[in-house]
């Protein structure tokens, strides 16, 4: 068995402005824990634990679904809470990109292959305790970290250790 997820690794560019608003969110108030900067994604579908097996089909769909996409730009923007602004158990960043790509591959990953494909975002951290100041202070930023082109998706690994995940590539599908 392996754990993995669908996704797209940040570019060291946008970096700086998503640890500026990882920064906002330490408070004495606020019981979390952040992303490793390293480990920062859009996460397209969560596949959980699966069959060895499986994998050579996952990266040859994979491979099927991103054969029929073109790279595509997309922006980094918006402070959202999952599951909601009451009941707050993830804090991400939106992405999103004019025409909706981004939005549509992932659909196809969800119905061709499954997972828990919630929309496209960047998770900044997860949440046990927030207090509703910090909410009210990260829904008021400036929370643009810029745009970047997309011109692969990749099937990660996800091992956890007790420094945190390990995320290691296992297949890179790209676009044309």
């Amino acid at each position: 068995m392996v754990r993995c997820f669908i996704g797209i690794f940040i570019p060291d560019s946008l970096k700086p402005k998503i640890l500026e608003i990882q920064n906002l969110i330490k408070s004495p108030y606020v019981d979390y824990k952040l992303v490793e900067v390293e480990n920062l994604h859009l996460t397209l579908s969560f596949l959980g634990e699966v069959e060895d097996t499986r994998v050579p089909d996952i990266k040859d769909e994979l491979d099927r679904i991103c054969s029929n996409f073109k790279k595509f730009n997309i922006s980094i923007a918006g402070i959202k809470f999952i599951p909601n602004e009451k009941y707050i158990r993830v804090i991400v960043l939106d992405a999103f990109d004019n025409l909706g790509t981004l939005l549509e591959i992932s659909k196809e990953i969800k119905f061709c292959i499954g997972g828990d494909a919630k929309p496209p975002h960047l998770t900044l951290c997860r949440i046990k305790k927030i207090n509703k100041d910090v909410v009210s202070k990260l829904q008021n930023i400036d929370s643009y970290c810029g745009g970047f082109q997309i011109a692969s998706v990749q099937l990660i690994e996800s091992r956890l250790s007790r420094s945190g995940p390990v995320y290691n590539i296992l297949h890179e599908a790209k676009l044309l």
